[in-house]
C-alpha cells in the first residue's frame, strides 16, 4: 500500500507543543545559569574583598566584611528550571497520530500495491484522518484512539472511559470535537463535499465513511441509527467489505486518478485558506 501525506495535523501539534515546552526549559536554564554566574561573581568579589582588607592590615573593616557575605551565604539562591510535563492536548495530539499510524500499519498488512491512504485531506467541511483509495472506491476514516466502550445514537457519541487494565472508571463521557460534533458528523461533512467534487470529475459517485477505534482496549457498545457505512474496532475493520457491502456492478476509476483529484482538492482548499 502507498502512503501520501497531505498534512499531519496531529503530529505537526504535537511537535509544536514539545518545542514550546523544551524552548521555555532552555530559556529557564539559560536564566538560571545567568543567574548563578552573578552570584558566584558577587561571591567572588566580596571574598577578594575580605582578603584584600586583611592585607591592608585593616582588621575592623575586614570583620565587618563578613556581614554581606554572610547575608549572600543565606539568601535565597534561584531554583534550576524543571522541563514542564506534556499537557493534555499534546497528549490527545500524540495519542491521534499513535492511532493513525496503527491504522495505516494494519491496511498496509491487509491491501495489497493497487491501494493508496492518503493521510490528512481537509476541505471546508472538515479534515479526514485517512482516506483508503482502491480499485473498489474510496473509504473516509475518523480515527479514535480512545480506550473503553464506544456506542453512539445517530451523531451523538460517548464511552464508557476505562483504565489500563481494563476496569471502567468513567461513564458515558461524550466524544465530541471543539464544535461539538461526534466522529460520524466530523467524517461525513469532510467526505460529503469530497464525494461531490468527484463526482463531478469522475466516475466515482459515493464515498463511503467509516469510524475506526484504534486503541488496544476499545470495544464497541451500543450503536443506533449510525450514519456512517461502518464502525469498527482495528482489529474487525476490513475496507473491502465496507466498499463492496450492498452495491452492485459500479464504474471503476484508477486509484491513482483519484489521489490526484484528491491532492488538487486539498491543495486548493489550503490555497483558500491562506488567502
Amino acid at each position: 500500500m502507498k502512503i501520501v501525506v497531505l498534512s499531519d495535523h496531529s503530529q505537526t501539534q504535537a511537535n509544536a507543543a514539545a518545542g514550546k515546552r523544551q524552548a521555555d526549559f532552555e530559556w529557564g536554564r539559560a536564566n538560571y545559569e545567568a543567574q548563578r554566574a552573578l552570584l558566584d561573581l558577587r561571591k567572588s568579589s566580596l571574598a577578594a574583598k575580605s582578603k584584600a582588607l586583611w592585607s591592608e592590615q585593616r582588621y575592623f573593616a575586614w570583620l565587618f566584611s563578613f556581614v554581606p557575605r554572610l547575608l549572600d551565604l543565606f539568601s535565597v539562591k534561584p531554583a534550576p528550571p524543571v522541563k514542564e510535563e506534556a499537557q493534555r492536548d499534546e497528549m490527545v495530539w500524540n495519542a491521534g497520530a499513535d492511532g493513525e499510524q496503527r491504522v495505516k500499519d494494519a491496511m498496509d498488512r491487509q491491501l495489497g500495491d493497487e491501494w493508496v491512504a492518503v493521510s490528512g485531506y481537509k476541505n471546508p467541511g472538515g479534515e479526514i484522518d485517512l482516506l483508503l483509495v482502491g480499485p473498489d472506491g474510496v473509504l473516509a476514516i475518523e480515527i479514535k484512539f480512545l480506550n473503553g466502550e464506544v456506542s453512539c445514537e445517530g451523531d451523538r457519541w460517548w464511552r464508557n472511559k476505562s483504565d489500563k487494565y481494563g476496569n471502567v472508571v468513567e461513564r458515558n463521557v461524550p466524544i465530541a470535537d471543539k464544535g461539538g460534533r461526534g466522529p460520524s458528523e466530523q467524517v461525513n461533512a469532510a467526505a460529503s463535499r469530497l464525494q461531490r467534487f468527484l463526482a463531478e470529475r469522475s466516475p466515482l459517485e459515493y464515498v463511503h465513511c467509516a469510524v475506526v477505534l484504534s486503541h488496544p482496549l476499545s470495544s464497541i457498545g451500543v450503536l443506533r441509527s449510525v450514519t456512517v457505512d461502518a464502525v469498527a474496532t482495528l482489529d474487525s475493520f476490513h475496507p473491502r467489505a465496507i466498499l463492496t457491502k450492498g452495491f452492485g456492478e459500479r464504474p471503476k476509476c484508477s486509484p491513482d486518478d483519484l489521489v490526484r483529484l484528491i491532492t488538487q482538492d486539498h491543495h486548493y482548499h489550503a490555497r483558500r485558506g491562506k488567502r
